[in-house]
């Protein structure tokens, strides 16, 4: 029968206690999951006595999968075949794998695609036969959620602004808080226990907290501060394209405000509506009052125009910097 998980932590638990017979596919663009999900596969498979087997659809031309789930071992108990990019299997590999997980086998088989979920018939079936999983990014309001994961693997505690802080650092990347935790665990040791200051200080010169200054100039109306910190990021190699998404964030979080106050809205349920964390609002409403009133469409097709243009070869400088005159300049 098919079986969707759509938790992450029901999931782990299925890696944690998988057994001979059991088939998952993993898909989505969020990979922070799904290599946990396989590290904890793996470790089931060890102590399983099982032998791993990787693939990736190039090894395949070479190999009959319908032989290696039907072949045993002489030395372990079976194994544990992962198979990556799934979903750039030839058609005749593709048939091939759907008839040997619909009728079963001795092993265990982990399949990921190469990014979003598939909505084809060759994903329904290999759902159908075992487990399927998508790794999203958490929502917004669900961080903390992963911070209190995070960071009892690294064996810190965060203070309630501390969180806050990393999760407006990470700005919705998984990924990018992972790597934030680390960062701040090793800056202050495992056991410590760290406010949103300590925070700063441990990723303090780390490229996205640059990046996240840089947003925080524009929107607070600092033409001469963010076009100098434009400069010196695109100088230093930060990714414009990331760098312009990072700062539409920023700003959609400030317009949606704006508009919600216009209609008389509460505080406390804007920062709800938008997934804010509360000891942030007073910054968003700050830049409310600071952040050049132009109309929601016009600074859309601002964004938009940005966006074409560093993805068609314009000149990174001037295309965020359009951006930037944009929303700290008087609207006439």
């Amino acid at each position: 029968m098919e079986l969707l998980v759509k938790n992450f932590d029901a999931m782990m638990r299925k890696m944690e206690t998988a057994k001979a017979g059991d088939s998952f596919i993993v898909s989505g663009e969020e990979y922070y999951q799904s290599t946990g999900l396989l590290n904890a596969l793996k470790v089931r498979g060890a102590a399983l006595g099982l032998d791993s087997v990787r693939l990736m659809p190039d090894d395949l031309s070479e190999i009959s999968m319908s032989a290696l789930f039907s072949e045993g071992s002489l030395f372990s108990a079976g194994k544990l075949v992962m198979i990556g990019d799934v979903d750039k299997l030839t058609k005749s590999q593709k048939t091939e794998l759907e008839k040997i997980v619909a009728g079963g086998f001795d092993h265990i088989l982990y399949c990921r695609t190469s990014g979003r979920k598939l909505s084809n018939a060759f994903q329904t079936k290999l759902e159908a036969a075992g487990t399927g999983f998508t790794c999203w990014e958490p929502f917004i309001n669900q961080m903390w959620k992963w911070v209190k994961t995070l960071t009892a693997e690294e064996q810190i505690t965060l203070t309630r602004d501390g969180s806050q802080a990393a999760e407006v650092i990470a700005s919705g990347k998984l990924e990018r808080l992972a790597d934030i935790i680390t960062r701040i665990s090793l800056f202050h040791g495992r056991g410590s226990k760290i406010d949103a200051s300590g925070v700063y200080a441990a990723i303090q010169g780390v490229e996205e907290t640059t990046a996240f200054q840089f947003c925080a100039e524009v929107l607070s109306g600092k033409k001469a501060s963010a076009m100098r910190s434009l400069s010196l990021l695109l100088s230093s190699g930060e990714e414009p394209i990331r760098l312009l998404a990072l700062l539409f964030s920023q700003w959609k979080q400030v317009a949606g405000a704006r508009d919600f106050l216009q209609k008389g809205m509460q505080s406390t349920v804007i920062a709800k509506k938008l997934g804010i964390p509360q000891f942030r609002w007073s910054t968003i409403e700050g830049y409310v009052r600071k952040c050049s009133n132009h109309s929601t469409p016009f600074m859309l097709e601002s964004f938009a125009s940005a966006d074409f243009g560093l993805k068609t070869g314009a000149d990174p400088l001037a295309s965020i910097a359009s951006i930037v005159l944009a929303l700290t300049s008087e609207v006439k």
